[in-house]
C-alpha cells in the first residue's frame, strides 16, 4: 500500500522543504549550463591542427563519407555512435555549403578534399557537436534529481557533476561519451516522468529515448532493465483494476516496440549492412588491449568500485555516493531506485567485458553525483537540525559543505583548462623536431608521440616500436631517430613479467640510443612522456 500511494502521489522524493525559490534555482541551473559551456570551450582546440585525439577520426570519416557521398551507411557500428555521426554530417554538409561555396540540397563530392586543406575546422565542428550535448545534460541531471530527489539535491548534484575533469576532457573530444550522457539521463527523466504519469504517449517518447541512447553507445542497454522495471511498477500498482489492464499492457508493448524501431530508423544500417556489423563488434570485442586487460570480471567491478570512480569523483564523493547509495536502498522509494537499477546494471554490464577503461564510467557519473547530493543535503539538515541553526546558517552550512565536496575536482578542473591552454608535450616534440632534425631524416616513432604529419621526414609510425622488433632492426633498416611516448612504453613498464620482449626493447634504447630530448608533463603542461632518441651508427 505505501509503493502504491508513493506512486500515485508522485512521492519518492524527500519533502521540498528549505528548497530554494523557483527564480533563484533557475538562475543557478543558468549559471551552471555557462560554467559547463565556458569549462567545455576551453580547451577546445587540445592539439589541433596537428593531431586529433583518439576515436576522432574514426567519427569524422564516418560523417564525411556521408555528407560528401550521399549514401548513409556509415560503413562503422562500433559504438554505433550513430546520434553523432549523423547530425556531424548534417552540420559538415552545411558548413561546406555555407562556407566553401557546396550545394545545400545536393551532396557534394569535394567536401573530402576541402576537408583536407584545413581539418582543424572540421574537427572543431564535431567537437562544437560534443560540448553541446554536455551543455544539454546539465539540466537533465537538475530535472532528473529534482524528480526522483528534490530540488535542493538536484541543483547540488548538477553542481557537484559539473566540475568534474574527467567529464570536461571528454567533452571536448569528438566521441560519443557525451551524446551517450545525454541520451541516458533523458531516458532516465523519462522514465520517471511514466512511472508518475503513466499513458501509451509516455511509453512511447520513454521507449524512444531508450532506443536513441543505444544507437549511441550499446552500453546504453542497461537502460532496457529501467524501462521494464518502470512497467512493472506501474502494472504493480494498477494491477486491481481490471478494465484498465489491458490499455497498461498495450502501453507496455508500444514504449518496448518503441525501443526497437527508434533504434533501427536512427540505426538502419545495422540491419541492412550486418557483415561489417559483425566485423565492427568482433574488434570492439577484443580481449586484449595494453594496459586495459588482465582482470576477470569480478576485478573489473572491483576496479571501476575501487579505482575508476573514485578517480573519477574524488574520494570525498565517491564515500559521499556511497552513503547516497546506502540511503536509497533504506528508503526503497520506487523512483529512486529505478536510478539505482541503472548504475547497478550498468556498471555490471562494463564489467563483463574483457577490457576496463576509465572513460566508461562517464555515463554514470551524474547518477552517483546525485546520490552523493543526497546524502550530503541529508548530512547538512540533520546537523542543522541538531544544532537548531536559523534558516540562513541553515544555508551557509550546506554551500560551504557543497564547497568542499567540489573543491578537489574543481582544482583538478582548473589545472585541466590550463593544461590545455598550453601546447601539449606532443606539440613541442613536434616543434623541436622539425627545428633540430635533418629534413629527410628517417624517424620512427609510436603512437601518442609527435605528430609529424606534413613534415618534411621519412616517418614510419607503429602502436609501440618494440613490437616484434628489436632495436638492431631499426638500425638495419636506416632509421636514424626514434621516437616513443610513455603512453605507450609506460603501459609495459608497468607488466615487465608479461612483456619481457617489449620492455627489454625499450631497456635497451633507453641505454644505448642517446638521448636528444625529453618532454615531460607538469602541472600546466599535458601529455605523455616523450623522448626522442638517436641510434649509435653501426
Amino acid at each position: 500500500m505505501k509503493l502504491y500511494l508513493n506512486l500515485e502521489q508522485g512521492a519518492g522524493t524527500p519533502d521540498s522543504e528549505g528548497g530554494l525559490p523557483p527564480a533563484r534555482s533557475r538562475w543557478i541551473l543558468v549559471g551552471l549550463i555557462a560554467i559547463s559551456f565556458g569549462l567545455s570551450v576551453s580547451g577546445i582546440r587540445q592539439n589541433l591542427p596537428y593531431a586529433a585525439e583518439a576515436d576522432e577520426p574514426q567519427f569524422m570519416t564516418c560523417a564525411l563519407h556521408i555528407a560528401g557521398s550521399g549514401d548513409l551507411n556509415p560503413g562503422w557500428f562500433g559504438h554505433p555512435g550513430s546520434t553523432v555521426i549523423y547530425p556531424l554530417a548534417a552540420i559538415l554538409h552545411a558548413w561546406n555549403a555555407l562556407t566553401h561555396h557546396g550545394m545545400f540540397f545536393h551532396h557534394d563530392p569535394n567536401l573530402q578534399r576541402t576537408f583536407g586543406t584545413n581539418p582543424t575546422e572540421f574537427y572543431l565542428l564535431g567537437r562544437l557537436l560534443s560540448i553541446a550535448y554536455a551543455v544539454m545534460s546539465v539540466p537533465l541531471v537538475y530535472k532528473l534529481g529534482r524528480r526522483a530527489l528534490g530540488e535542493r539535491v538536484g541543483l547540488m548534484g548538477s553542481c557537484l557533476w559539473v566540475v568534474h575533469p574527467i567529464v570536461i576532457s571528454y567533452a571536448h573530444v569528438l566521441r560519443s561519451d557525451s551524446a551517450a550522457t545525454f541520451y541516458c539521463l533523458l531516458s532516465l527523466w523519462l522514465c520517471l516522468r511514466l512511472a508518475d504519469r503513466p499513458s501509451i504517449g509516455n511509453q512511447i517518447t520513454a521507449g524512444s529515448a531508450v532506443g536513441l541512447g543505444i544507437a549511441t553507445r550499446y552500453f546504453a542497454m542497461a537502460l532496457i532493465p529501467v524501462l521494464v522495471a518502470t512497467d512493472a511498477l506501474i502494472l504493480w500498482r494498477r494491477i486491481s483494476e481490471r478494465p484498465s489492464l489491458r490499455a497498461i499492457l498495450l502501453g507496455m508493448a508500444a514504449g518496448l516496440l518503441a525501443v526497437l524501431v527508434s533504434f533501427a530508423l536512427s540505426t538502419p544500417f545495422f540491419f541492412l549492412d550486418f557483415k561489417t556489423v559483425s566485423e565492427n563488434l568482433a574488434l570492439e570485442a577484443e580481449t586484449t588491449h595494453l594496459g586495459a586487460d588482465g582482470l576477470s570480471h569480478w576485478g573489473n567491478f572491483w576496479w571501476y568500485l575501487t579505482q575508476a570512480i573514485p578517480r573519477s569523483l574524488s574520494w570525498p564523493q565517491a564515500v559521499l555516493a556511497a552513503s547516497g547509495i546506502a540511503i536509497l536502498l533504506w528508503r526503497r522509494e520506487p523512483k529512486q531506485v529505478l536510478l539505482l537499477i541503472f548504475t547497478t546494471v550498468f556498471l555490471v554490464e562494463m564489467s563483463l567485458l574483457a577490457l576496463h577503461w576509465l572513460r566508461w564510467t562517464i555515463q554514470v557519473l551524474p547518477l552517483l553525483a546525485l546520490f552523493a547530493a543526497d546524502a550530503l543535503s541529508m548530512g547538512m539538515s540533520h546537523l542543522s537540525s541538531s544544532f537548531r541553526l536559523s534558516r540562513s546558517w541553515h544555508y551557509c552550512v550546506v554551500t560551504a559543505a557543497l564547497l568542499a565536496a567540489i573543491a578537489i575536482p574543481c582544482c583538478q578542473t582548473v589545472l585541466l583548462s590550463i593544461r590545455q591552454a598550453n601546447p601539449s608535450t606532443r606539440i613541442l616534440s613536434r616543434q623541436w623536431i622539425m627545428q633540430n632534425l635533418p629534413p629527410g631524416s628517417r624517424i620512427a616513432q609510436e603512437w601518442y608521440a609527435a605528430p609529424l604529419g606534413g613534415a618534411d621526414f621519412a616517418v614510419s609510425e607503429q602502436v609501440s616500436l618494440a613490437l616484434n622488433r628489436e632495436l638492431e632492426d631499426y638500425n638495419y633498416r636506416g632509421y636514424r631517430y626514434l621516437v616513443v611516448s610513455s603512453y605507450v612504453y609506460g603501459r609495459y613498464l608497468a607488466e615487465p613479467q608479461r612483456y619481457y620482449a617489449e620492455v627489454a626493447f625499450y631497456r635497451a634504447l633507453f641505454a644505448r640510443g642517446r638521448l636528444l630530448r625529453e618532454f615531460g608533463p607538469s602541472i600546466t603542461r599535458g601529455g605523455p612522456v616523450i623522448r626522442i632518441y638517436e641510434l649509435p651508427l653501426q
